[in-house]
Parts: C-alpha cells; structure tokens; sequence
C-alpha cells in the first residue's frame, strides 16, 4: 500500500472485464482514501476497470 503516490499492490485471480490473467501487480486507485480501509496482507474484494488509459481500482474493501 503506498498512499503517497495511490496505489496499491493486489495478488489477484484472473479479472476477466480486463483480459487478464491471475499475477501481481500494483494498480492505481480511484481515491486515495480507499487505501484507509485495507492494510499490508488484508484479503480484500476490489474492482478495476479502464479509466483514463490506466486500470484503477475503483472499489475497494475488505474481504468478508
């Protein structure tokens, strides 16, 4: 989780809305005060989408 620039690292299965296959990678996030609801090693629920040219999480929370 690295608030300062808004973004945050998900280890996710296959998003298929984006095409993409299960791996790790850090995603931008629509506001950075979504990154107050999660912290390093939570399971988390998230949605990414295309926004602007880049995917961002534009939900966030965590996994029940």
């Amino acid at each position: 989780i690295d608030k300062d620039a808004g973004k945050i690292t998900i280890k996710h299965g296959p998003l298929t809305n984006l095409g993409m296959p299960a791996m790790t990678m850090a995603f931008k996030v629509k506001d950075p005060a979504m990154l107050d609801q999660v912290k390093a090693g939570d399971k988390i629920g998230f949605v990414a989408e295309k926004v602007d040219g880049a995917i961002t999480v534009t939900k966030l929370e965590p996994a029940k």
